[in-house]
């Protein structure tokens, strides 16, 4: 099945637009080689800004693969394969104890176990380091991240978000530790909205593209505060933000995996918090999808988001119908497994939950096949002509084991509402929180080796020994 929220013809509108502000209004970049590089390719200053020709863009563009292979210790997953890959919220800075109501810090304990946890749901392809541990001094926090995540999951990993050369390069060693030579884990770096490239953040890019790593330009627009309040215009801002950064990053190495991403999200204007549940957030992110397919890129969008403190209805309807809405669009990667109120908080029922949705959500996008054999006249004639119904017979049992009817891990067992009210009432949010706990108390994760762990911790020392 596929929804698409944009016309070609509007694709081309903001491709155009995006071209005219790279090209007549520019970006704030004043780091000394990405500035170099960039304008010894065409580049020029206007009103202190640095504008990109379209030509330069174009051609950058096209220097991009269509795929991008991530690999993890026990798994491999193509983002641009034509599938729809899962990964989970990254950095949120706090944990919700769900049976004590309880908001705390979150700690590198917790990160280890949501690792471990999104290890075991089938439906999580990539794992992303999910906390921002607090027990963690600044300067290895991005380390901390990767280390505690790779040691929990032999799923592919994505990187946490850096913001500095020497971040990628700490990371580039712990890589090459885990995965040796591959280039097996995304690195993201988010500007600064409006179109504006920090010197940290631009040495980081540059060190990403040096390291060979596959990238992901993160832009983080909010409509009305850090870009226009029109989606159309914001959208135009947000594929400006991405192409600067492909640009810098093909001109540093040419054919550099690039996943194209962007997170343009809502705030409350009464209040200036985020709005992260409202359908715009799927509205966006199923038009950035069109606009990186556009460039034959793979595409990574939020889907799962919602602006709930709690485990309620509004959390569900809000967070399946944003990531129904850019899945149908053919996003290549979906995020926001376990995200809580705007990305702040997470708990272990929450991935559980979402593990659930993204299975129906994948059964959506599915769709289903009509052909000789689905029309199933032979078995309808059949049925009629013996009396019997269709549960005898093997084209049931072939579609049922096919996936034809989703059927869920967490649905209610009860026949009905007496047996139901007699077993407790248990909600989906009292079976997920059982869920995750059994999944925590047994599920085990192949360690790394005593070599790789040893290595991983004389890195992790020196950085938190320098800090």
């Amino acid at each position: 099945m596929k929804l698409t929220s944009l016309s070609t013809e509007d694709i081309q509108a903001i491709h155009d637009a995006t071209l005219r502000i790279l090209s007549e209004t520019g970006v704030i970049l004043k780091e000394p080689e990405s500035r170099s590089l960039l304008m010894e390719h065409g580049a020029f200053m206007l009103n202190g800004r640095l504008c990109l020709p379209e030509h330069l863009v174009e051609s950058c563009l096209a220097l991009c693969p269509s795929k991008v292979v991530l690999a993890g210790r026990g798994a491999e997953v193509t983002i641009g394969d034509g599938s729809m890959h899962v990964h989970n919220l990254g950095g949120a800075r706090d944990v919700l104890e769900l049976e004590r109501g309880v908001l705390r810090a979150a700690t590198r304990y917790d990160l280890a176990e949501s690792a471990r946890l999104l290890d075991a749901l089938e439906n999580v392809s990539t794992v992303t380091p999910l906390y921002t541990p607090q027990d963690v001094p600044a300067a290895a926090m991005t380390l901390a991240m990767f280390d505690q995540t790779v040691r929990n999951t032999v799923k592919p990993v994505n990187g946490p978000g850096v913001q500095s050369r020497e971040e990628v390069q700490h990371l580039a060693e712990a890589i090459q530790i885990v995965f040796g030579k591959r280039s097996a884990v995304t690195l993201a770096v988010s500007p600064i909205s409006p179109l504006t490239y920090p010197d940290e953040l631009l040495q980081a890019i540059l060190e990403i593209a040096k390291q060979g790593i596959p990238f992901v330009p993160l832009p983080c627009p909010n409509l009305g505060a850090t870009a226009p309040m029109s989606l159309a215009g914001a959208l135009a801002q947000q594929n400006a933000e991405n192409l600067a950064a492909i640009v810098l990053a093909q001109l540093a190495a040419p054919g550099l995996p690039v996943i194209y991403s962007g997170r343009l999200a809502t705030i409350n204007m009464r209040t200036l918090g985020p709005a992260w549940g409202n359908p715009e957030i799927g509205l966006a992110a199923a038009a950035t999808v069109q606009i990186g397919h556009r460039y034959h890129l793979p595409v990574n969008v939020y889907g799962l988001a919602c602006n709930t403190y709690g485990l309620d209805i509004q959390n569900g309807y809000e967070r399946a119908l944003n990531a129904i809405v850019p899945a149908l669009a053919g996003a290549d990667e979906l995020s926001g497994v376990g995200e809580m109120a705007g990305g702040i908080f997470s708990c272990p029922a929450q991935m559980v939950i979402d593990n659930e949705i993204i299975g129906m959500v994948q059964r959506l996008w599915r769709g289903f096949q009509v052909n000789e054999e689905s029309l199933a006249l032979e078995v309808i004639n059949s049925v009629m002509q013996s009396g019997r119904n269709f549960m005898a017979e093997n084209h049931t049992v072939n579609y049922l084991r096919a996936g034809e009817a989703w059927i869920g891990t967490l649905t209610m067992p009860e026949s009905n509402w007496e047996a139901w009210r007699d077993n407790g009432s248990r909600t989906v949010v009292d079976r997920a929180l059982d869920s995750a706990n059994n999944i925590l108390n047994q599920h085990e994760v192949l360690p790394l080796s005593a070599e790789q762990s040893r290595a991983l911790d004389e890195v992790m020392k020196m950085v938190t020994t320098n800090d």
